[in-house]
Formats: structure tokens, C-alpha cells, sequence
């Protein structure tokens, strides 16, 4: 009883200690719970319940459906009227608008930040490509063995490109366009990073390149391209024609780079 006890009390202190980095309880919850549903640790569809949250996180239910409810604005909850909460459910319709989202937005901000970023923002984005380049030459070109390290570092580089453009909303909308897609990205990683002939990193160096360049039509066009990546491994190209609107890429990869 007394080494439970403890085990509980450092438990406890634990996650007050990361509540206070994360800011609040609310803010940690949130933070946890996005990064499960992300992760796929909670499955397309799965039910929440307050209870069973509570105790994997050691939390109270007052932060817990704080959290679901911001999960819900962003997409990766569902509310289900007197049924409670559910992970939202996965589909190529859903993919297919998410990805057109992403190439609106995305393209939006890229042309901005290649109109005004100054030499700065170009060390940045060159900085960016490299943390992640040289992690993945670290792993052999297989990230799965460091899927959360290689999520971030890639994350950061998608949001290196677009940092100059000048609008808080575009950036804070790529983010969380950004995050919806990984959960379908996570899923593929492990099977898609298998194919020794995949070269991971060709995409986003060609990206940067034409970036740094200033090369406005290259660089939007290699972003609306790398963007379909997602979908295409998913669902196929033919799928798109019966789950929605999602631009065709227009050309044609063995297996793609990850988007």
C-alpha cells in the first residue's frame, strides 16, 4: 500500500510538473490527448470517455472536457448528442478536403513569404531542411525508428517555409490543417517506409531549393504536387474522383515522399 501510495504521490507530481510547463491543466490535456489521437493511439471512431481519460492522465474531468471541446473546433473530436465524445472518423473524403485545404493555404502563404522574406527567414528555411535531413540521414532514411522527432522536425520545416508571409491566421491554419493530416501520415509511415527505393528527402530539398531561389512558379508547384502525397499512398488517385475535390498532382512517383 505505501509503495503505491508513493508510486501515485510522484505520479501526481509528475504531471503537475508538465501541467506547469504546458501552462495549465487544460493546456496539458490537450496536448496529451491530440498527440494520442495523432498518434493513433485512440482509432478512428473510438469512444472517450471522461472517466478513462481521467485516469490515463491523471487529471480531473473539468480539464479533460476542456480539452475535448477545443479537439472539437480543431476536428479531432466528435460530439455525439447524450453519447459523448468520439475520435473523429477517418475517410478519403475527409483526406481529399483536408489535402485541397492544404494546397490553398499552403500556396497562399508560400507566395507571400517568397515575396517578402528577407535573408533571415531564407536561414531559417535552410536551417529547418537541415535538422530534418541530417535526422533522417542519422535513422538510415527510416524515421519510423524516431517517428515523434522526425513528425517535429518535419512539422518545422513546412513551417519555416511559409514564416515570412505576414498573416498569423494563414500560419496558425497550415498548422492545424498540418496536424489533422498526420494522423492519416502516422498510419502510412511504417508500411510506406519500407520501400528501400523511396528517397524521403528529394521533394522537400527540391522545395527548398526553389524557395531559396525565389522561384515563385517552381516552388508552388512542387508544394501542390508534394502535398497530394498523403492521398495518393492512402486511397490511390482514383479514389478522388469519388471522395471529392482533391487537385491532381499531374505527375506520376513510383512511391511519394512524404508530405
Amino acid at each position: 500500500m505505501n509503495d503505491k501510495k508513493a508510486i501515485d504521490k510522484k505520479d501526481r507530481e509528475e504531471i503537475r510538473d508538465l501541467a506547469a510547463e504546458a501552462g495549465s491543466l487544460t493546456e496539458f490535456a490537450y496536448r496529451r490527448l491530440r498527440e494520442d489521437i495523432i498518434a493513433g493511439h485512440f482509432p478512428s471512431g473510438a469512444k472517450l470517455q471522461i472517466e478513462d481519460l481521467k485516469a490515463r492522465y491523471g487529471l480531473s474531468a473539468s480539464p479533460v472536457r476542456e480539452a475535448l471541446s477545443r479537439l472539437i473546433s480543431q476536428g479531432f473530436v466528435a460530439s455525439e448528442s447524450q453519447r459523448g465524445f468520439r475520435v473523429a472518423p477517418m475517410s478519403a473524403e475527409d483526406l481529399a478536403d483536408i489535402t485541397l485545404a492544404r494546397q490553398v493555404v499552403e500556396s497562399a502563404a508560400l507566395a507571400l513569404a517568397i515575396r517578402k522574406g528577407d535573408d533571415a527567414w531564407e536561414g531559417e528555411v535552410l536551417s529547418a531542411f537541415h535538422k530534418l535531413d541530417r535526422h533522417v540521414l542519422r535513422l538510415g532514411g527510416r524515421p519510423v525508428q524516431d517517428l515523434a522527432a522526425f513528425s517535429e522536425l518535419h512539422k518545422a520545416f513546412h513551417a519555416a517555409l511559409i514564416a515570412a508571409c505576414g498573416s498569423p491566421r494563414l500560419i496558425e491554419e497550415q498548422s492545424r490543417l498540418y496536424d489533422q493530416a498526420e494522423r492519416y501520415r502516422h498510419g502510412m509511415m511504417y508500411s510506406f517506409l519500407s520501400d528501400a527505393e523511396v528517397d524521403l528527402m528529394g521533394e522537400h530539398r527540391a522545395l527548398m531549393e526553389a524557395v531559396l531561389a525565389r522561384d515563385a512558379d517552381a516552388a508552388l508547384r512542387l508544394l501542390h504536387h508534394h502535398l497530394g502525397h498523403t492521398y495518393e499512398f492512402c486511397f490511390g488517385k482514383n479514389a478522388a474522383e469519388n471522395s471529392g475535390p482533391l487537385p491532381s498532382t499531374g505527375q506520376k512517383t513510383k512511391r511519394p515522399a512524404r508530405s
